[in-house]
């Protein structure tokens, strides 16, 4: 299960307090990010892995996934 990162402890980890900020930093390192209700943002720690270049498991939302059959 991957675990979630709320907006709370990416106030933490960015240093930001404001939402728009917090969203910003994310959008300019990488970070792929949701908002949840009441438009509050949420991400994942394998986004923040895979935006640090720690994992790649991540597909790219216009990447094209095709599966081959033996």
């Amino acid at each position: 299960m991957t675990t979630l990162v709320s907006i709370d402890q990416l106030k933490i980890a960015t240093g930001y307090d404001r939402p728009g900020d917090i969203e910003r930093c994310l959008r300019k390192n990488g970070v792929r990010y949701l908002y949840g209700q009441g438009g509050k943002i949420f991400t994942t720690i394998d986004a923040i892995n895979a935006a640090m270049g720690l994992k790649f498991d991540i597909p790219d939302a216009n990447q094209e996934v095709i599966d081959f059959i033996d």
